[in-house]
């Protein structure tokens, strides 16, 4: 990378309007001869949503990938190289058990998980004070 393309580089894009803003500094940099799409036959045959780009300082191929708003895909815009590393990492941070379904939810639980524990400490308060009675009755 260089110093034309490094500042370019988007885990995800958090929002349309993110990924609009991004579109359009994207636009400026093609128009100014920074980046040139690179069109693959494996692109046209399989009508993806990630599309190549390279520097034309650096040769750095760019991978852009467009969010979907069906999915919750939030996509991506990262050099080739980093892009198994970034791939490796996001599928493991989406195997979280505490992960909610509600649009705008955070990715964590902390709320239902202190309510589970608070539950648990009660059943075993109940549980201690009736055999503390039971054991009062007969000593």
């Amino acid at each position: 990378m260089c110093e034309h393309c490094s500042g370019f580089s988007t885990e995800r894009f958090f929002s349309e309007k993110d990924f609009m803003a991004f579109e359009k500094a994207l636009e400026k940099k093609l128009v100014d001869g920074t980046f040139v799409r690179i069109v693959n036959t494996n692109q046209l045959a399989q009508s993806s949503l990630e599309t190549t780009f390279q520097c034309t300082h650096c040769d750095t191929e760019w991978i852009l990938s467009v969010p979907d708003t069906d999915s919750e895909w939030q996509g991506y815009f990262l050099p080739n190289d980093q892009l198994t590393e970034y791939e490796e990492y996001d599928y493991q941070s989406e195997q979280s058990t505490f992960q909610t379904n509600f649009k705008g939810g955070k990715g964590n639980c902390g709320c239902c998980l202190g309510l589970f524990l608070g539950f648990v400490f009660l059943i075993i308060y109940i549980v201690y004070s009736f055999f503390d009675f039971i054991l009062g009755l007969f000593f």
